[in-house]
């Protein structure tokens, strides 16, 4: 996937003009189970929806599918276990500081990054996690972002909401950028207060937003005008 260098796109402008909700009309009452593919979507894609998801007592719950290692495969100064443990640290660290009134519960998957796919067991997984939870919301990125790690994020959340009969939203992360076509359910969500605790999140991603890991020509690194773009930006959501 190439990294955009700009906050352009067809989505952006189309939710320019897409109605503004509260947190109620994206997560009911109970609990809510958001399905992500690496340590840091949480954060980038919903973090002021999930902290006002938090703050309004819905219970959380995080699957998160890969464990973000393919970030900066060739890194010597952070081989492939010192990754891992540096991106679970800050998973913890954001998730603590959007959610600070609650232990989130955090259930890993462990797919390949970069390569991940759907198969029965994983489907199954999610779905005995959600019912386990008595999940009444699904969150994931969505299935039209040009990851495929984010598309079988979406995929995935998708079926498990059909599979209970619950309602389920997608985040654009990637997919907001560039032409593609709209979706016609589109909402947006901001908060100010929530958009403090994400900022102070999103600060905590060191590993993706600075040169702490330099010694990595191909490793990925979130470009300044997109790092300004999720900090100030309206959250997208797209009704599954």
């Amino acid at each position: 996937m190439s990294v955009p260098a700009t906050a352009e796109g067809a989505l952006l402008r189309h939710a320019a003009n897409a109605s503004r909700v509260d947190i109620a009309r994206l997560a009911p009452p109970g609990a809510l189970l958001v399905v992500v593919p690496h340590p840091d979507d949480e954060t980038f894609g919903c973090g002021m929806a999930l902290a006002a998801a938090g703050d309004s007592r819905r219970r959380i719950v995080v699957a998160l599918l890969t464990d973000g290692e393919g970030s900066h495969p060739t890194s010597r100064l952070f081989p492939r276990d010192s990754l891992v443990d540096l991106r679970a640290r800050e998973f913890a660290e954001a998730l603590r500081i959007l959610v600070p009134d609650q232990q989130v519960s955090v259930e890993r998957l462990h797919l390949p990054d970069g390569s991940s796919r759907i198969d029965t067991g994983t489907l199954d997984s999610l779905t005995a996690l959600a019912r386990q939870h008595d999940v009444r919301a699904i969150w994931a990125t969505w299935a039209l972002d040009p990851h495929c790690d984010h598309e079988v994020a979406g995929d995935l959340a998708a079926e498990v909401a059909r599979r209970l009969d619950i309602p389920s939203w997608s985040f654009p992360v990637w997919g907001r950028f560039g032409e593609r076509g709209l979706p016609e359910r589109m909402v947006t969500f901001a908060d100010p207060d929530m958009n403090m605790r994400k900022r102070a999140a999103m600060a905590v991603y060191a590993s993706q937003t600075t040169a702490l890991i330099d010694d990595d020509p191909n490793g990925f690194i979130m470009p300044p005008a997109l790092l300004d773009h999720f900090a100030t930006h309206p959250e997208i959501f797209i009704r599954g």
